[in-house]
């Protein structure tokens, strides 16, 4: 018999070669072992979002994402439209939004590590708040 361990998938639309390695599963060490990341790739880190008391909270940890080197770092989190019930954060935050989910406003997305934290939102909004009861 012989069985397919996934790995991690970096670019959209790798065939099978990249995304997959052989094993046999009577083998010793099985086919549950993780399988280290190709030698192209880069890390960034990025923060998940989820569903706490009525509202889109960030975790507290950022969670470590995977790219190819030459790929872009993006995070993506809750745009100004997102419904805190039915959002759901894509990729737990790596990556970029769909271009509907911009154009909708439901998503947002930013350009370095760690980028789409609550804090970073909260320099964004603050300034913009205190214009608003400014003019008020």
């Amino acid at each position: 018999k012989q069985w397919y361990q996934r790995r991690v998938a970096i670019t959209a639309g790798a065939d099978s070669t990249a995304t997959c390695a052989q094993c046999v599963a009577e083998a010793e060490t099985g086919c549950n072992v993780k399988v280290a990341a190709p030698a192209d790739a880069q890390t960034f880190e990025c923060f998940d979002y989820s569903l706490v008391k009525e509202a889109l909270v960030a975790s507290t940890t950022a969670t470590t994402c995977n790219a190819n080197k030459a790929t872009a770092i993006k995070c993506n989190s809750p745009g100004t439209a997102a419904v805190a019930k039915t959002y759901k954060v894509a990729n737990k935050g790596c990556g970029g939004c769909t271009e509907a989910a911009i154009k909708d406003k439901t998503c947002s997305e930013c350009g370095k590590t760690k980028c789409n934290s609550a804090s970073t939102l909260a320099f964004v909004l603050a300034p913009l708040l205190a214009v608003i009861f400014h003019v008020l």
